[in-house]
């Protein structure tokens, strides 16, 4: 009885929900390293206004999440990076002799690329040929067969 129930929910399932709720119905894939890194990459575009080489990309930690309140599914994937301006970054941005910052820049040597309340505002300097080193984490959230990055875009396996 158990097996014919199994089956036929397995046969009904995919034409009383769409397709990719279906793909997701039994989980979906995690988000992995490579959309991490991609995320990296996108986010670096935005924070900084010259371009920069990612020289190294370590996923350390991942942790599945659920919202209790909503029963919203969310990933949280932890990071450590470095990356090299050759060129700097946010030059206006560079303190004055008295060690004085423009107004609307950072002082904080703390960098990040998707920042949260008590992240550093504003735009951040970086000086010509600095290596910065990055250590952080993305969290993820459920959305249709696959997973809404912190930059807006949601990746599917």
């Amino acid at each position: 009885m158990l097996r014919r129930l199994l089956a036929l929910t397995l046969v009904v399932a995919p034409l009383t929900i769409d397709r990719a709720a279906a793909i997701c119905w039994f989980g979906c894939p995690d988000p992995t390293e490579a959309n991490a890194r991609q995320i990296f990459d996108n986010l670096l575009k935005q924070r900084f206004d010259k371009p920069g080489k990612i020289l190294s990309f370590k996923q350390t930690m991942t942790e599945r999440l659920e919202m209790h309140a909503t029963g919203e599914k969310g990933f949280e994937l932890f990071f450590n990076a470095s990356v090299q301006f050759p060129d700097g970054a946010n030059l206006e941005c560079k303190p004055d002799d008295a060690g004085k910052f423009p107004e609307g820049c950072s002082s904080s040597k703390h960098y990040v690329t998707a920042p949260r309340n008590s992240d550093p505002k504003g735009k951040q300097y970086v000086a010509p040929g600095e290596t910065i080193a990055f250590d952080e984490e993305y969290r993820f959230y459920a959305d249709g067969d696959g997973w809404k990055g912190p930059d807006g875009v949601t990746y599917k396996q």
